[in-house]
């Protein structure tokens, strides 16, 4: 019996495969054993098939040797790759001994060099590999000269054609590379105006009266052509809104009125006479100049997000919300304790503070030699997030009596804080676990190492008022330092208040009690833990008030509400560069997004007001660890294989075509 090549079509599968486990290995296992293991298995079992080619290649003659040295050749150029990626890595960067400027450099070169060598060399071995087939393989015996059923010709224009596909998407990434750091970048951005989203619509329905909407617009005018459009919507969603167009020029006593000096200035009116309430909106009658507006002067882009603020103060009079101060709260570092001075990130709440003048509140600090006191009898909602020193039991006391006559309390503790409510524990019926929440599995990326798993994402959200918009987003929670909350036995006579935890973590995630950032068995619980929890207090019984004719009615009182975070940071301030006008900067917003808004209109009893605030601004783009495993593999497996799957299948149909053909026409 003659023998067999000794490369059979099986040895490229475990070459494949052993690639496939370098890639799981280095971008899903950043780190850890995990990764150690797949990246040498997979780099053992490459060395073994290309040594498996060395042994095929010296034992074939004529048309199989050049096949086989030209499939030798490829398998020695993903080694090659492999090993200029080695000096991209921490290691490798490190051995060269370079600056940070200079390491920076050389490192996107051999990223880009080891890119190249490793699509030369993969690419055509596939086509090849391919074209051989199963069949082709076995036609012929080692030791023979004869060629007949190689088509060595076929076979090396295939080659070339690899090649050439390989070189083609290496130009790709080149001026990718090139183009960033010239830095080149066009507005080719689309524009529209944004729609009226929930939250507005929720407002403007709940308004007593009509409310009237006067545009003063020069005619014709594109901008006016857009914002008549928004407020048409909103009037049809909620048959509150009324929209007339005026000229300033024309109609000088209205304008005058109103005080509109200038073109572009929308009015809203709610009531009449000495009950007339009045906001205005002032947005560029340019097009352009309107659509390219950055930061608090792009009210053409968020609309919305402006009607909705102007109708709040139109709907609503002012409150007063009361936040704490003194303890090295978020909204007070400056009363941080000084051994934690240094040791905790600088964060601020300044997107926060706005965020509630937007909700109609005026803020106010509650230091503790006041909260000791009392609560304040105009305090419309009392604020405490992230409490690092620790309140006095005075002072906890004090919040349970403010709760107990049905005040409103969002409270978010902070990990390196206290983990006690003291006596408003057994109201709550909620206690603190300050053990830092981490997730080994579904993460934000940020400093791509182990610490990045304290930075959970969470999509797990109940169908509650304070988290409607979390709820309807597809961009999930990530959570920065947060710990946990559990049940307490209600201690509070009478009808035990109403709890349910609106956000819980992902059932991947632990507490890491011990504090290495890895999953314990035994010792720590892979669970979905409660983030976030909203307590409902019972009826106070009746209460005499005033309908909109002045008529005094009774009702029923509504009892305490209250919101509790083990998370602090959501309602700190996020950094993200902003990419909407193709100007990078760098801009604040929520951390949590929406849940702000959300959670201060539930505990104000406004819960129609929840829901999404409708923006045209481009949103930065986050991504978990996962989510960024499956868009590489997607970018840079899945598209280029989708695509060659399409031209070998269309070069099989026209292969049995032809071959049909031949049947046919022979005599």
């Amino acid at each position: 019996m003659a023998m067999r090549t000794a490369s059979p079509w099986w040895a490229s599968l475990i070459f494949g495969f052993g690639l496939l486990l370098i890639l799981v290995g280095e971008r899903i296992f950043g780190d850890g054993g995990a990764r150690m293991v797949l990246s040498w298995a997979g780099f053992l079992l490459v060395v073994l098939v290309t040594m498996m080619r060395v042994f095929t290649t010296v034992r074939t003659r004529g048309a199989r040797r050049k096949i086989e040295r030209t499939l030798l050749l490829s398998h020695v150029g993903v080694l090659v790759a492999l090993l200029l990626y080695v000096l991209t890595t921490k290691t490798g960067i490190s051995m060269m001994s370079l600056d940070e400027k200079a390491a920076t450099k050389v490192g996107t070169a051999l990223t880009v060099l080891y890119a190249i060598v490793l699509f030369a060399s993969l690419i055509p071995m596939f086509m090849i590999e391919m074209s051989l087939g199963v069949a082709l393989r076995d036609s012929i015996d080692i030791g023979s000269s004869n060629d007949e059923g190689l088509e060595y010709m076929r076979v090396r224009e295939i080659g070339w054609s690899g090649l050439a596909l390989a070189l083609a998407a290496a130009f790709l990434m080149v001026t990718c590379n090139v183009a960033n750091e010239r830095n080149v970048q066009r507005d080719v951005s689309y524009f529209k105006t944004s729609s009226p989203g929930e939250g507005s619509i929720g407002v403007a329905s709940t308004s007593p009266e009509p409310i009237k909407v006067m545009l003063f617009f020069p005619d014709p005018n594109e901008v006016k052509d857009q914002v008549k459009d928004y407020f048409e919507a909103l009037g049809s969603a909620t048959g509150k809104v009324t929209v007339e167009e005026h000229d300033r020029l024309v109609e000088d006593k209205l304008a005058a009125k109103y005080k509109v000096t200038k073109d572009g200035v929308i009015v809203l009116v709610r009531g009449e006479g000495d009950k007339e309430k009045t906001a205005s909106i002032e947005i560029d009658t340019d097009i352009e100049k309107a659509r390219r507006a950055t930061g608090n002067n792009a009210k053409l882009r968020n609309l919305d997000r402006e009607v909705n603020k102007e109708l709040r103060t139109l709907i609503s009079d002012k409150r007063k919300a009361y936040l704490t101060t003194g303890h090295g709260e978020l909204t007070d570092p400056e009363s941080l304790p000084a051994e934690l001075k240094g040791h905790i990130p600088d964060q601020r709440t300044t997107v926060f503070r706005k965020r509630l003048g937007e909700l109609g509140y005026d803020t106010k600090d509650l230091p503790p030699i006041d909260l000791i006191k009392d609560v304040p009898a105009d305090a419309a909602v009392v604020i405490c997030i992230g409490p690092t020193g620790g309140l006095q039991p005075a002072e906890w006391s004090a919040l349970d009596r403010y709760l107990a006559k049905g005040g409103r309390l969002l409270l978010a503790m902070d990990l390196k804080g206290e983990s006690t409510f003291g006596a408003l524990e057994g109201r709550l019926g909620v206690k603190y676990d300050a053990i830092p929440l981490t997730d080994d599995q579904n993460y934000l990326t940020q400093r791509g190492n182990r610490s990045d798993r304290r930075a959970p994402a969470s999509t797990q959200f109940s169908a509650h008022a304070s988290t409607t918009s979390l709820s309807r987003s597809s961009r999930g929670l990530v959570l920065i330092g947060a710990g946990a909350l559990e049940d307490a036995p209600f201690t509070v006579k009478g009808e035990a208040p109403k709890r349910t935890y609106t956000i819980n973590s992902m059932d991947t995630s632990f507490l890491d009690v011990n504090n290495d950032l890895e999953f314990t068995a035994g010792l720590e619980k892979r669970q979905k833990w409660h983030i976030a929890a909203a307590i409902e207090g019972p009826k106070l019984g009746k209460e005499k008030v005033k309908d909109k004719d002045g008529k005094e009615t009774e009702k029923d009182k509504d009892g305490f509400r209250a919101l509790v975070f083990a998370d602090a940071a959501l309602f700190a301030d996020a950094y993200v560069q902003d990419m909407g006008l193709m100007r990078p900067k760098m801009i604040s917003e929520l951390f949590g997004g929406q849940l702000a808004g959300d959670s201060v209109d539930w505990l104000a009893g406004k819960e129609v007001f929840a829901g999404e605030v409708q923006s045209e601004d481009d949103k930065p783009l986050q991504h978990t660890k996962g989510q960024d495993a499956v868009w590489f593999t997607l970018t840079m497996v899945g598209a280029p294989l989708l695509v060659l799957a399409i031209g070998l299948g269309g070069a099989f149909m026209r292969r049995r075509r032809n071959a049909k053909k031949t049947v046919e026409v022979k005599p």
